[in-house]
This record gives C-alpha cells, sequence and structure tokens, in this order.
C-alpha cells in the first residue's frame, strides 16, 4: 500500500488534533488534590469536553461558565475530594461550595451545589463520591456506583449533567452516558463561581 506525504501529515496532524492531553497517556488521577473532569462518549459532541460549573450544577460545552479565576481563560470547574467522608467540591475560597445529588422520583438525579452551612432537603445526599480504580469521578451509592449523563439543550446552551439512571430526568430528553474521567489539576486554579449555591 502507498502512502503520500500529505496522508501521513494529515493522518498526523488529525491524531494529534484528537489527543485530549498533551504528551500522550492521560495520568491515572489517585483522588487526592485538585482535579478537573473531562468527558468521555465516543462519536459525540461532549467527547473530551471539561467539565464547568454554572447555574447552580455542571454543564458541558457551556458558553461561559459563571466564574472569575486566578488564571485567564479560565472555562471549567476544579474540584476537591474528601478521602474520607466522599465529599464533592468546587476548589473555590470560603465559603466552600459542596455538591449534593437527590436521586428521587422528584429529583431524577439532579446535581447541585450549596454551601456546607446550607441543610440539604430529605432525599438528597452529599455522596459519597469517588475516584474509581479507572481514575473515574462515580457516585458510590449504598446501592451500587453511579455514573454520569449529560441532557441537551440546557439553559443557556450546552448540557446539562445529572446522575445517570431517570431516562428523561428533569424533562429533558436525547440524554447521553458518559465517563467522567478525572485529571490531576497542575498547576491549580482556584476559581470563585457566581450563581452556583442553590
Amino acid at each position: 500500500m502507498k502512502f503520500t506525504t500529505s496522508a501521513i501529515i494529515a493522518t498526523s496532524v488529525a491524531l494529534a488534533s484528537a489527543t485530549p492531553i498533551d504528551g500522550g497517556a492521560v495520568p491515572k488521577f489517585d483522588g487526592n488534590g485538585v482535579f478537573r473532569v473531562m468527558a468521555i462518549r465516543s462519536g459525540s459532541d461532549i467527547q473530551y469536553a471539561n467539565i464547568q460549573a454554572a447555574t447552580g450544577g455542571l454543564r458541558i460545552n457551556y458558553p461561559k461558565q459563571n466564574s472569575s479565576c486566578s488564571e485567564p481563560d479560565i472555562n471549567y470547574a476544579s474540584f476537591t475530594l474528601s478521602q474520607d467522608t466522599g465529599d464533592l467540591y468546587l476548589y473555590t475560597a470560603n465559603p466552600p461550595l459542596q455538591a449534593y445529588v437527590d436521586r428521587s422520583g422528584m429529583g431524577q438525579g439532579v446535581l447541585q451545589f450549596s454551601t456546607g452551612a446550607q441543610p440539604i432537603g430529605r432525599n438528597q445526599e452529599r455522596g459519597p463520591f469517588k475516584i474509581d480504580e479507572d481514575g473515574n469521578l462515580v457516585f458510590a451509592a449504598a446501592n451500587g456506583v453511579v455514573g454520569f449523563q449529560a441532557c441537551p439543550n440546557a439553559l443557556g446552551g450546552g448540557y446539562s449533567v445529572w446522575l445517570a439512571g431517570a431516562t428523561n430526568p428533569g424533562g429533558n430528553s436525547n440524554c447521553v452516558g458518559f465517563v467522567a474521567k478525572a485529571l490531576k489539576e497542575d498547576p491549580r486554579v482556584k476559581c470563585h463561581y457566581s450563581g452556583m449555591s442553590t
């Protein structure tokens, strides 16, 4: 089989542009420190997209998250995870912003944030979240591990992020499951997130 120089160059450029992380292989995150989350869903427009924080929850392909960060042009969320309790936080200054979910029939897997001082509702859970053996963020429920799904046409654009399980959470349709790959933040970028506490 004969390959032209231009075909080889075109293929090399395509492969390089498809690589989500500079330098080749993605190092597996062990759960310690600050991390961001990248969506893995082959064949979709959320493939390799960063998770963002906006309008009280998490988004993918949102035009611009509601944040002011220590570095310019940051359009992704950074997180910390308590290894002891499984509590998931946005990496920000005080007051802390902690994740909670509602897997009941009313909540349908909604994922939102509040300050640690705010009480959560009867059917809502703070966690536990964990980084699994493959380096992915998951919700570690007592009845089994739960992943995530992204639903298009979110308010303001992009996709809203929910726990997997409900077919049409919050009345959304055409939702797709994805792997939430945790990637170590180096250097760490601390942001102030507006409008995140529900």
